[in-house]
């Protein structure tokens, strides 16, 4: 029997109405990923009870009849099963005898998973048995313990207070800690959980009687766990510090280090950060995803089109200085690596100096700068220059001399592409002066800023009409006069689950792109004020940061309360 087959044996037996098909093939169009039977439960056509009936009824001989508790595969094959495709598609193994792998789904009749997995595992001998949604996880949380399952582990029994003095801190004693099993899966537990929530940071905080989890998604910083467990705090900082590759002995002094991982496939770098708090050591890790760097492209990252062409010329100038501004975690990173990747190609020597190097990028020739060890911006840019370099990225302009050498490559034939911490773009200008750069030097290199931050986009599933008096939506500057026909949208208070209750999902980029033509050298020659070159920018159509994020509220991908909480007016 075939999917389809099975689906129309539901249709006779009376456990799903024609509607039910219809709609169903209706969704199934759109997405061709979907399962049948998950839109069917999906679509409340289907639950576990009736599929559960209906087996018993007409195919007794597909349901398994197994224990959860007594599910053993061997460690080798676990290794090889892709939890996200079993979640996903709701599969889970529950045996491997003899070459032959079963598992169990709400549809064993779904031959193009059974083939997928059978080309991720490259087991050829695939079992499918029947068995309700419930069970399927329960087999899944066993072989592939979430969180909150490694807690209820951890968890003691009964009422059991343990005072911190019986608690061995020696570094022997926290060695063996980290290498237990439970906290060696907590630790694991834990960057997988915030790389599938989407998570750019990982803040572990010890508290006098707890340690708390807090993720960073979409710029917003939540607790997600709090442990209360006095042992847990010191052995699973000290199983990050183990993965980090840093001294688990030193407590007193900041340690930076990284952690390389696979998830799903799927190559994770965690730059990793320690520093002593009163109650012990606080980690921090950076989650950074090659393939988010690699893949990604200009047109990806929320530039408006007149915006794309200025910043896409600016890239492609044989020479010349680009910088992009903004403050931590606003995107600079992302942006600078796209318009490498955009260049990266065999003709073009393409030279990095950086502090960390963010992710390793095929063709491109990066320098990690080491302070300690006499590596500084300065030494590796002098040294660049003998290199015959097409294209110098300098991962911060942090000083005056930093500044000379970029400027001086950037006037000589190269293009130099370099970040700032500034508000704005015009501030970039007066800030390099501050550095004591010479303001002619300054006007002659630079050839456009960008000043970027990043704000939230609304859900899609759940956005509402945004209720403002549209009188006050005209004064804000969000529409151009009160007859204007353009909804306004907001966030649906609560959300929903498609964005974890938050009422947004994901995040773009808002800019403010300053290009440097022959008037704005002028004025920058002349010692000019940013108030003044913001002044005479704006008249020859830069946008602002706040009013390129009126724009994206105007498009209905944000709501004018993050614009207000991100930006300045």
């Amino acid at each position: 029997m075939d999917e389809t087959a099975l689906i129309q044996h539901f249709y006779k037996v009376g456990y799903i109405t024609k509607e039910h098909i219809e709609k169903a093939f209706e969704i199934l169009q759109k997405d061709r990923s979907r399962n049948v039977i998950d839109v069917l439960f999906e679509i409340g056509a289907l639950d576990d009870n009736k599929l559960l009936d209906f087996y018993k009824k007409h195919l007794p001989g597909k349901i398994w009849n197994g224990n959860v508790e007594e599910v053993e595969i061997p460690e080798n094959i676990i290794k090889e099963l892709p939890e996200d495709l079993l979640r996903r598609n709701m599969i889970a193994p529950v045996s491997y005898k003899n070459g032959v792998l079963t598992v169990i789904t709400l549809n064993p009749y779904n031959q193009q998973i059974i083939n997928e997995l059978r080309f991720k595992t490259r087991i050829d001998k695939v079992n499918a048995m029947f068995a309700p949604r419930r069970t399927i996880e329960a087999v899944l949380d066993k072989l592939f313990p979430t969180v909150g399952k490694i807690l209820e582990d951890l968890e003691p029994e009964g009422e059991v207070e343990i005072e911190q003095e019986e608690i061995d801190f020696s570094d022997q004693a926290l060695l063996a800690a980290a290498d237990e099993g439970p906290v060696v899966k907590l630790a694991n537990a834990i960057i997988t959980e915030a790389v599938k929530k989407g998570a750019s940071d990982i803040h572990i905080e010890p508290y006098e009687k707890s340690l708390v989890v807090r993720y960073r998604i979409d710029g917003i910083l939540r607790v997600y766990h709090e442990f209360k467990q006095p042992s847990l705090k010191a052995s699973l900082i000290s199983r990050f510090k183990i993965m980090a590759g840093v001294d688990i002995s030193e407590k007193r002094k900041p340690q930076d280090g990284r952690i390389r991982l696979k998830i799903d496939g799927r190559r994770i770098d965690l730059r990793f950060s320690s520093v002593p708090t009163i109650h012990g050591e606080k980690v921090v890790m950076r989650i950074q995803k090659a393939e988010s760097y690699l893949n990604v492209k200009l047109e990806d990252l929320g530039f408006e089109p007149d915006d794309l062409e200025k910043f896409r010329k600016a890239i492609w100038t044989p020479w010349g200085m680009v910088l992009v501004t903004g403050p931590t975690g606003s995107g600079k990173t992302t942006t600078l690596y796209s318009a490498l990747m955009e260049r990266n190609t065999p003709d073009v020597n393409i030279m990095t100096a950086e502090d960390p190097v963010e992710v390793a990028i095929p063709g491109l020739n990066q320098v990690q700068i080491n302070e300690k060890a006499g590596v500084d911006f300065a030494t590796v840019l002098r040294a660049f220059l003998r290199q015959d370099p097409d294209i110098i990225l300098i991962g911060e302009i942090r000083d005056r001399e930093t500044a000379e050498i970029g400027i001086k490559a950037a006037l000589t034939g190269h293009l130099v592409f370099s970040t700032l911490h500034t508000n704005d773009a015009p501030s970039s200008i007066t800030r390099l002066v501050d550095m004591g750069i010479e303001p002619f030097l300054v006007g002659s290199s630079v050839i456009l800023i960008v000043a970027q931050r990043l704000i939230r986009k609304l859900c899609p599933v759940c956005k509402v009409p945004d209720q403002t008096p549209r009188e006050a939506l005209v004064r804000m500057g969000v529409l151009k006069d009160i007859s204007e026909n353009l909804v306004i949208y907001t966030h649906k208070e609560g959300g929903c689950e498609e964005c974890n209750y938050t009422g947004y999902k994901g995040r773009t980029a808002v800019h403010e792109i300053l290009v440097v033509d022959e008037e704005i050298r002028k004025l920058i020659v002349k010692g000019a004020t940013a108030e003044d070159i913001r002044d005479l920018a704006r008249q020859k159509g830069m946008r602002t940061l706040y009013e390129a994020g009126l724009l994206k509220v105007r498009k209905g991908i944000t709501s004018l309360y993050e614009v207000a909480r991100v930006l300045a007016k």
